[in-house]
């Protein structure tokens, strides 16, 4: 009995030295993989917060934080297909660039490689009803264009078919990409709709440019947003009066607004109007219930609308949906403006073109600075 209790006494403390080992051990070795720096030559990024890139010697690697968290989202190591693998490769995603076949689960990174002059390299896309984009709609008709399904209901077999080099998806927190994970196809991660500013979202451009073989063209074409985008704030700076803001509309049990640290939030506040959400401090949409929303923007002077229909909305008709719309002050003087996404390309530009939506928001936040723009994307709603 006594030898069995030692025995048991000793096994015990083996163990539990050796969980300290263990643990000292990965402690260790996390501290040394975090403290490990990258042999190359940093490609500064004036806006965004979420990319790093480096310039190394036959490679790059491009780091993604986690905009949910302080970790790495994903490496990417880029390596020219023309050339060989060099050695010592750091850990990480490896893409052969220029990526020539990609599938793609956004209209908005369709529209943006249409632009880059490689709307050929996508073999793919899902959410097809949302593509508007000319080359990639017409690829889609004539069959060249493989229709992958749903974004969150992938047709595997489709997709397989195309032989992607890789699949542009969205992520999101706590998200995972179930069966494309095990496909053994790269995935490019695209965050930018997180960045916490504008310009920072654009100059993701720069990251995607790199993929395709075009980061002068891209570099060239974030220079000309930058610089425009820059002025239009400027001018706004110097009014004397800022309309309130309320913006979108409620959908079933909450009402989501983008955060004062959402791209979107930020261009209200840098279109010269005084944002009603602007005090939350989310990088994302916040559900909002509707007497909170009510509380904050009941005098809203002006209310922004978006949304996806063969029929235009009117007023009668946002009533007709739901009657708390009629107590807002915006609604009441007919101060609303709509952007019908079916027919107006403004998820595909603000992206990567956020000069083009702030230069419009300008106009209708303050005509006086542009009297004479015509509207691109936004129209008075009717009454009826």
């Amino acid at each position: 009995m006594n030898n069995s209790r030692k025995i048991s006494g000793l096994l015990f403390l083996f163990c539990f030295l050796m969980s300290i080992v263990l643990a000292l051990f990965l402690s260790f070795a996390s501290d040394t993989a975090s403290e490990k720096k990258i042999e190359g030559k940093p490609l500064p990024m004036e806006h965004s917060t979420l990319l790093s890139f480096y310039d190394c010697d036959g490679y790059s690697v491009v780091d993604v934080k986690n905009p949910w968290g302080e970790e790495l989202l994903r490496r990417y190591v880029l390596v020219p297909k023309d050339s060989e693998l060099p050695e010592g490769l750091p850990d990480g995603v490896l893409l052969r660039t220029p990526l020539d076949r990609v599938v793609v689960f956004s209209g908005v990174h369709v529209a943006l490689l249409e632009e880059l002059g490689v709307g050929e390299s996508i073999v793919g896309v899902c959410d097809a009803q949302y593509i508007y984009s000319g080359i990639t709609s017409g690829g889609l008709r004539d069959g060249c264009v493989a229709d992958c399904g749903s974004s969150i209901d992938v047709d595997s077999e489709r997709l397989l078919m195309t032989e992607p080099d890789a699949i542009f998806v969205l992520p999101y927190e706590n998200g995972g990409y179930g069966k494309l994970e095990r496909f053994g196809i790269p995935l490019v991660e695209c965050a930018d709709y997180m960045e916490s500013s504008p310009l920072a979202c654009a100059e993701w451009i720069r990251f995607y440019g790199r993929l395709v073989g075009k980061g002068n063209e891209a570099d060239s074409i974030f220079a000309r947003v930058e610089k425009e985008y820059e002025n239009l704030v400027q001018m706004a700076k110097g009014v004397e009066k800022r309309p309130k803001l309320l913006c979108e509309l409620k959908s079933a049990s909450a009402w989501y607004v983008p955060g004062g640290n959402s791209t979107m939030g930020r261009m209200y506040t840098d279109a010269g109007a005084e944002y009603a959400f602007a005090s939350y401090e989310e990088s994302g949409s916040v559900p909002l219930a509707f007497e909170v929303v009510l509380d904050k923007a009941a005098d809203a002077d002006i209310w922004l609308v978006k949304y996806n229909s063969s029929v235009d909305m009117t007023l009668s008709s946002m009533l007709d949906e739901y009657s708390g719309y009629s107590h807002f002050k915006a609604f009441k003087s007919g101060n609303v403006y709509a952007c019908n996404s079916a027919v107006k390309r403004l998820f595909e530009e603000r992206s990567f073109h956020p000069e083009k939506v702030l230069k419009e928001l300008v106009a209708l936040f303050h005509p006086e600075l542009m009297p004479d723009y015509k509207m691109r994307y936004y129209e008075k709603m009717r009454p009826e």
